[in-house]
Formats: structure tokens, C-alpha cells, sequence
């Protein structure tokens, strides 16, 4: 094989699979996004017709066709604007990341990222037509990203091809997407509902200078797109300085409305948009949001200073991009490149978002202060008493159970270095590229930081691109907190049942997402057990006078239905049960015996060796270590009876303090018993019955927890069948409702 010259210098080049990757980030594999990007090139074309005093029709059209499933559907959007000649296609469509909207020069344009209409790739391949000054050229860029001009020279723009275009007369361009059956695309209905309502596009489609149109092309309908800002009373109008910006400022205006709207997610909820010169860059309540009566305003934040420091930063990275030399109050990219409004890492936006939020959490407390009852207690002296006193006699129980299952109590807040090193955003761990493997659930976890505390409330939306691979549960909501509610985690599951599928995964959650690429591929060989008999755990703990089942394990191929193994041990404080034999039984896994025996320490502090022999074959051997009996608690219940609602369900564990139960006083099963309020007072609160349902509560929450656990240890590998799990869930709930009877209850039977 000849050898290849290898030069000394060059740029880094990037693989056409690295660029879809990337490209797949922006589109979030939702078709909307593309048509957002489509829809804004259209109009920035229309802007500079403006700009240079031309009449603009301002249409722009977006056509579907819906094709089965297996087949591509087809997208087109069309507009009236300036088209290009075949260099501008070179120059604006061939290369990505180019500064060619006009935005570099100082004009007032969304476009700024050099990205967008090839970004909508990743759908499928895309035809670029374009007319002007009477000629015609056609760009098509595959998934490959071998982009080719149909033909080696333009064409004159015959009325054929007008006709085909619907450029009847002058210039405009033609996108056509070939869009994979992979990909939803919304009904034609849906579309209209929601996608009037892009936050991104509201000033466009609120103006009079534009005309957007959808059309299904199955059936003709068409709709035109339109958006109309909602009226309400001016509470706020003013401007504000940036500190560290001399001379810029923010012009805020903020409304109050006699009604709450939708507390719906972005792109389609109402909220403050962030505006700058030509671009709504956010839609949000600057991490209000949890707060239910921040839904009763809208407004805007319009601030140039954006595109002057977006400007500025590409200008240093454009002419010494080695040593850019960026000043300390733009230190980084102000403007998120997948499109998802200002990093909020960036001085700036910091800045503006403390001040804005500080202005609206004015705003809303006073609203507040005007309309909100206050919150009555449904406890009282006694029943706090009582549940202080339950909380230190069953803690001590619900320790050992976990602790008997092996099981680490409920866990703590998150680290304050692991807080520090996790960037702003929303993540999704494994991130990237990750198997799930056919006909088995495969667990994601979701972690969220914020320069604001996290909305509990708020849900996390998680949509599979492709139909084949499914999402078990969607939204899903944030569970774990750090200590300040700026971090936090829950997961979500993935399934399939077909090998080979393909789909982008998509998170988000309060103007924050991400994406994780996931491919369905076979199951691996079984874990490999060793030759001959082994224990599943090298070492085991005991709890001093509590029984532990071990796991054994005989791999061979001379296999009888059954066999028995000897169970030794050699410390004579550290018992066998069942007279030292433990019958091996066939399992699920070929040629592979399973068998359970059990043990018990009668010594706290000592260490022993468990050795389990069958005839015709070697022996194996585990350690076991008894330890304290009542070994310092980790844990310290809290039970909380509030004035709050949870839906179907009667308690809620505390996402910021694991250890706290929040028992849902105003359930149909448990407000019926607290009477009606005389004097914010509920006659109730010391009766049998109401302290009779909070004891049942108790017992119900915490015996699900422990089953929770020992499902994940033993049901996924069914180990648990339903009577099983039936047995264990009412063998805990007696313990724990004896417990909290006992605690509750007693004196007043």
C-alpha cells in the first residue's frame, strides 16, 4: 500500500457523521425546529428587500404531504423574497458556520450562526430552488453531506420551472425536505394550534408585513398562521441598567392578566419574551415558573446590547482566533449554538436574568398579597407531638429493613463539589450514544442545573423520534434536589422490541433540553459463571440475630434435576439454618443449578467463613461479618400533614429533604375527616379517625418504599411474583402500621 504524505499543518476537518450528530442536536429530531429555521431565513431575505426600499409581498408558505408509515413525507416552504444565484448557494448553503446572514455588518437579523437551513438535513435530503434575476439553479444536500447542483450550469428560469416553483413572476426560493418516516410530523390541526404560538416566531407572525400559510397537501386545507399578543394591564415599563455594561440598557414591559394562562412548556407557552434587535432568543419567568401566579403575566425584555456582544465576540474569534483576547464582561459565547436562548453562564446574561427576576418576584408577590388566601394548619400541639414521637420509634425500623435488603438508606443532598463542576443545563446520563438492548428496559437519568431554584411541579417531556422505540413513562418530574434546588436528577426508561431501530431522545424541561442518540441491539451472551459452585457475593453482612439468605450457584454440564450441597461454617457463633444442607434446583440460565440457604450471627462483632461443598465437584467459600445490633441511625423521619392536594395519590416524599413525608391533607380519603374550618381552625385535626388515616398513610408510604427497593433487587429478575410481592407489601405495612397506631392512636381508643 503507497504511502500518503502527511503535512505538518492543516485544519482540523470534521467527519460528514460528527456534522449530523451536531445537526440532530439543533433539530432535537422535531420538525418544527426546521421549519423555525426555514421560516427566519425566509424573512431575513425579506428584511433586506426592505432595507433596500424594495415592496415585499412577505408570503411564505409551508406545504405538507403526509405519506404512510415506511414512506418519506414531503415538506416545502416557499417564499417571494430575493432568491439566490447559483454563488450565493456556494457561498451561504455549501459551507456551515459562514457569517453570511448580514448580521455581522450590524443588520438586524435572526441569523447569525451560519447553520440553520442545513441543519434540516438531519431529516432527510434537502432541495434548495431558488430564481433570481431570471435564472434558476437546484442545490441538493443528502444526509451524506455531498452536496451537488443538479446541473454543471444555471438555467434560465423557464415558465416550466416557474409553474413547478409557483414563482409565477420576479424571484424566491423553493426548500423541499425529504422528511424520514422516523420523524413525526404533527396533524395538520396540531400544527395550527401549536405552531402559531412559537415563541421564536411571535413577532413575525403577529406582523402585518408577513403571511404565513400552512397547507396539507392531502387534503388542501389551508390556515394561515397568526399570532395575537394577549391584552392585559401594563404593571411594568421602564428601563433598566446593566451593571458592568456602561451605557446599555434593557427596556422591560411587563402585563398582568385577570387569568392564569396554561402552565404549558416551551416553545408554546406564554411567559417574558427576550428580545434583541430581530430575534426572540427566550420565552420564560426567569425560574418563577413553580410559582402558580407568575402564569398571570407576559411581557418582553428588548436589549440590543445581545447582538453588540454576540457581534463583538465573533469579530475577536474572527481575526485572532488564537488569541482572541475577549474582555472580561464577554468572556464566552453569549448565545446558545443549538438555538436554545443565552447561556446563562455569560455575565451578561446572569445579570439581566437576577434583575428581571427580581422585578417580576415583585410583581407577583404583590398579586399574591391581593388575592391569596393563606395556608391553615391541619395539625396541631398534640398530633405534632404524637408524630415526632412515631417518627423516632419507626425510623429505627425502616433503617433495619433497608439495611436487611442490603440497601443504603435514602439518599442525601447532592455534594457541593459535584454541584461545581456541572455545567448549566439540562444533562442526560449516559450521554451521547447509548444501546439499549431489545425487549429490555434500559434507565436514564436526568440531572438539571440552574442559576435558579428548580419547579418540582414543572414536567420533564421526554419524546422518542422514532415510533419503534418507545419511552415508558413521559413527563417524568424532577425527584432529588441539592441543598439549594439548583440541582436536580430523576430518570426516565426506554423500551423496544425491534433490533436495529434508531431514535433521538429528547429531554426537556423549563427552556433546558438535550438529546441522547439510541440504537436497539441484541442482547449479550449471559454473565459467565465460573465452572463449578460459587456464591453470588464474595462477602455478606448480618445484622446480630437476623437471619440473611445466601445465593449458590453450581455451573457444570453433567446435570441432575436436583442436588444437595453441604453448608459449613466455621465459626460457631455464625449458624446455618436447615441443618447445614441446601437443596440446588434448575434455574432460568442452562446449565445452571440455584440454591438459597440461610444463616444467622449470634455475636455482634465477629468475622467467619462460609464453605458449601456438593459431591464431584470443588468447593466454594464466602465471608460474613456480624455487625451491630443497633448501629447509630442515618435516618430521622419526618411526617407532615399540609393543606395541599397530590392528586391521585395521598403523600409525596420532600425532594429537598429525602427524610420528609408530606401527607396530602386535602385527598377526598382524608379531608372528609378534618371538618370544616371554623376560624382557619379544622375541628378535626385531634379526632381518632383523622390520626387513624395519617397512620395508614405512613405504613402505606413507607412499606411501598421498601418494596420499591426490594423489587429492584429481586422482582427484574423474577425472583418476585405477585404473591410474592403481595406478602412481602403486607407483612411491612403491619410492622409500620403497628408502629404508627401505637404512636397515634392509642390514647385515644
Amino acid at each position: 500500500m503507497p504511502k500518503r504524505e502527511v503535512p505538518t499543518e492543516w485544519d482540523l476537518a470534521a467527519d460528514p457523521r460528527y456534522k449530523r450528530q451536531n445537526m440532530e442536536r439543533a433539530m432535537r429530531g422535531r420538525i418544527e425546529r426546521g421549519f423555525v429555521e426555514l421560516i427566519t431565513n425566509s424573512d431575513d431575505s425579506y428584511r433586506d428587500l426592505e432595507d433596500a426600499g424594495e415592496q415585499v409581498s412577505g408570503k411564505i408558505r409551508i406545504e405538507i404531504k403526509r405519506r404512510r408509515k415506511g414512506q418519506s413525507s414531503i415538506v416545502k416552504v416557499r417564499d417571494r423574497a430575493s432568491g439566490m444565484d447559483r454563488e450565493e448557494m456556494f457561498y451561504k448553503l455549501g459551507t456551515l458556520g459562514r457569517r453570511t446572514s448580514g448580521f455581522e455588518k450590524g443588520k438586524p437579523r435572526r441569523g447569525l450562526h451560519g447553520r440553520g437551513a442545513r441543519d434540516v438535513v438531519c431529516f432527510g435530503t434537502v432541495h434548495f430552488e431558488s430564481i433570481k434575476h431570471g435564472e434558476y439553479n437546484h442545490l441538493i444536500i443528502p444526509p451524506s453531506l455531498k452536496c451537488r447542483f443538479v446541473e454543471p450550469y444555471p438555467k434560465k428560469a423557464s415558465q416550466d420551472v416557474r409553474k413547478k416553483l409557483g414563482i409565477a413572476k420576479g424571484n424566491g426560493t423553493v426548500v423541499t425536505i425529504e422528511v424520514d418516516s422516523r420523524f413525526r410530523i404533527p396533524q395538520h390541526e396540531t400544527l395550527v394550534e401549536n405552531f402559531s404560538r412559537y415563541y421564536s416566531l411571535r413577532e413575525l407572525l403577529s406582523s402585518y408585513n408577513r403571511e404565513v400559510v400552512l397547507v396539507d397537501s392531502n387534503t388542501g386545507k389551508e390556515d394561515h398562521l397568526i399570532y395575537v399578543y394577549p391584552l392585559g394591564e401594563v404593571v411594568f415599563d421602564d428601563e433598566i441598567i446593566i451593571a458592568d455594561y456602561p451605557d446599555m440598557k434593557a427596556s422591560i414591559l411587563i402585563r398582568k392578566h385577570s387569568t392564569a394562562f396554561q402552565q404549558d412548556i416551551l416553545p408554546y407557552r406564554e411567559g417574558v419574551l427576550l428580545k434583541s434587535a430581530a430575534a426572540i432568543h427566550d420565552c420564560t419567568y426567569f425560574g418563577l415558573e413553580a410559582d402558580p401566579f407568575s402564569w398571570r403575566f407576559t411581557g418582553e425584555v428588548r436589549c440590543e446590547l445581545i447582538d453588540t456582544l454576540v457581534r463583538e465576540y465573533d469579530d475577536r474569534e474572527e481575526a485572532n482566533p488564537n488569541y482572541p483576547n475577549h474582555p472580561t464582561n464577554n468572556p464566552q459565547r453569549l448565545l446558545d449554538p443549538l438555538r436554545d436562548g443565552l447561556i446563562l453562564d455569560h455575565p451578561f446574561a446572569r445579570v439581566l436574568h437576577e434583575k428581571c427576576k427580581h422585578i417580576l418576584k415583585i410583581l407577583i408577590e404583590q398579586l399574591r398579597t391581593a388575592e391569596a388566601p393563606p395556608k391553615r394548619s391541619v395539625t396541631d400541639e398534640s398530633l405534632n407531638r404524637k408524630l415526632d414521637s412515631l417518627s423516632k420509634e419507626i425510623s429505627k425500623v425502616f433503617e433495619r429493613k433497608l439495611k436487611e435488603m442490603e440497601e443504603e438508606p435514602l439518599p442525601g443532598p447532592e455534594s457541593e463539589g459535584a454541584i461545581e463542576k456541572l455545567a448549566v443545563g439540562l444533562h442526560i446520563i449516559p450521554p451521547g450514544e447509548e444501546p439499549i438492548i431489545v425487549n429490555e428496559t434500559k434507565t436514564f437519568s436526568v440531572k438539571v442545573k440552574s442559576y435558579e431554584s428548580l419547579d418540582e411541579s414543572l414536567p420533564i417531556n421526554i419524546e422518542s423520534s422514532a415510533p419503534d422505540v418507545k419511552v415508558r413513562m413521559s413527563p417524568v418530574y424532577l425527584r432529588r434536589f441539592s441543598e439549594d434546588r439548583r440541582v436536580g436528577t430523576t430518570t426516565f426508561m426506554l423500551e423496544s422490541s425491534k433490533v436495529g431501530a434508531e431514535a433521538i431522545i429528547e429531554a426537556r424541561y423549563d427552556g433546558y433540553d438535550n438529546v441522547v442518540l439510541v440504537k436497539v441491539v441484541e442482547p449479550p451472551p449471559p454473565p459467565t459463571l465460573p465452572e463449578g459452585l460459587s456464591f453470588d457475593k464474595p462477602l455478606y453482612h448480618l445484622g446480630i440475630n437476623k437471619e440473611k439468605t445466601l445465593i449458590l450457584w453450581l455451573k457444570t454440564t453433567n446435570l441432575e434435576k436436583s442436588v444437595m450441597a453441604e453448608i459449613i461454617s466455621d465459626h460457631p457463633k455464625i449458624i446455618v439454618r436447615g441443618g447445614g444442607k441446601c437443596e440446588l434446583h434448575k434455574s432460568d440460565i442452562p446449565g445452571v443449578l440455584l440454591g438459597k440457604c440461610r444463616i444467622i450471627g449470634r455475636q455482634l462483632k465477629i468475622k467467619g467463613n462460609i464453605i458449601s461443598r456438593v459431591e464431584g465437584f470443588g468447593f466454594a467459600e464466602t465471608h460474613v461479618l456480624v455487625e451491630e445490633r443497633e448501629p447509630k441511625s442515618r435516618v430521622r423521619l419526618d411526617f407532615r400533614p399540609v393543606e395541599d392536594d397530590f392528586g391521585s395519590v395521598r403523600y409525596k416524599w420532600d425532594d429537598e429533604n429525602p427524610y420528609l413525608l408530606k401527607i396530602g391533607a386535602k385527598h377526598p380519603s382524608i379531608r372528609r375527616y378534618l371538618g370544616e374550618p371554623t376560624d382557619d381552625i379544622y375541628p378535626g385535626t385531634n379526632s381518632s379517625t383523622y390520626h387513624t388515616v395519617l397512620a395508614e398513610v405512613v405504613a402505606e408510604a413507607l412499606a411501598f418504599y421498601v418494596l420499591e427497593k426490594q423489587f429492584k433487587g429481586q422482582g427484574q429478575d423474577g425472583m418476585l411474583d405477585y404473591t410474592s410481592v403481595d406478602a412481602y407489601y403486607h407483612k411491612h405495612f403491619s410492622d409500620f402500621l403497628t408502629i404508627a397506631h401505637k404512636s397515634l392512636i392509642a390514647e385515644l381508643l
